[in-house]
């Protein structure tokens, strides 16, 4: 079973190495500026088949270690200030080379280390069924395992480093939160908007920003509003 499991990692890392349905920003990655380290680390915008194959090859890797029977760990890059890169080039924050490593055998950190493979389980759930959740749609599914949503909140950016992706193609959204009227229109999934007819209440701000396009305004300022202020 261990050999199969290596054999179909191995598989799924060679699929996603030669698939181009992964990042659509893969051609500039190949000219990285002088002066970058090489082994830099940049979340991208990632398909929904690239970003499942990324998930369960990192679950194939700790089967595997488990069945090896050394526990196992994970390699989760630095999220630090000082690992963080800005490339001019590119107008982008990019991750340096440091990685720090979460074994379920260390006692300080087997907690943390079940939390992440959690949450990937329940992410890769999610974007199995195609659906999509809010960060505290995700804590309420294993409140007694988080305790406190801010650990949910840490690992799924931790998730999302780990895959390489951006937040939205783990499909965990935002809050449906605020408001928009005024001299603007756009198209939201392939709908026509125009916020100048949506009377006194406005239009909701939807938490899939991903599938807003066409945006068109003349106004000449944005007024923003903290309507929650104490």
């Amino acid at each position: 079973l261990r050999q199969q499991l290596v054999k179909k990692a191995e598989q799924k890392q060679n699929r996603l190495e030669h698939d181009d349905s992964g990042s659509d920003l893969d051609d500039h990655l190949l000219e990285i500026p002088e002066g970058i380290p090489p082994n830099i680390l940049e979340v991208v915008e990632m398909r929904e088949l690239a970003v499942i194959e990324n998930m369960e090859t990192v679950a194939l890797r700790v089967a595997t270690q488990i069945l090896s029977k050394q526990g196992f760990s994970l390699e989760i890059p630095s999220r630090a200030a000082s690992n963080q890169i800005y490339v001019k080039e590119w107008d982008r924050i990019v991750l340096g080379d440091k990685r720090g490593t979460r074994s379920f055998l260390n006692v300080k950190e087997s907690r943390k280390s079940a939390i992440t493979l959690r949450v990937l389980q329940l992410l890769h759930a999610v974007l199995m069924k195609r659906i999509h959740i809010t960060k505290r749609d995700l804590f309420y599914t294993d409140v007694k395992l988080f305790v406190d949503q801010s650990e949910s909140d840490g690992v799924l950016d931790d998730v999302a480093t780990l895959i390489g992706c951006t937040r939205s193609n783990l499909h965990v959204v935002a809050s449906d939160k605020g408001l928009v009227v005024g001299r603007i229109n756009f198209e939201e999934d392939g709908d026509y908007i125009d916020c100048t007819k949506m009377g006194v209440g406005g239009k909701a701000i939807p938490p899939y920003i991903d599938k807003i396009e066409n945006i068109r305004s003349d106004a000449e300022f944005i007024l923003l509003v903290e309507k929650e202020a104490a």
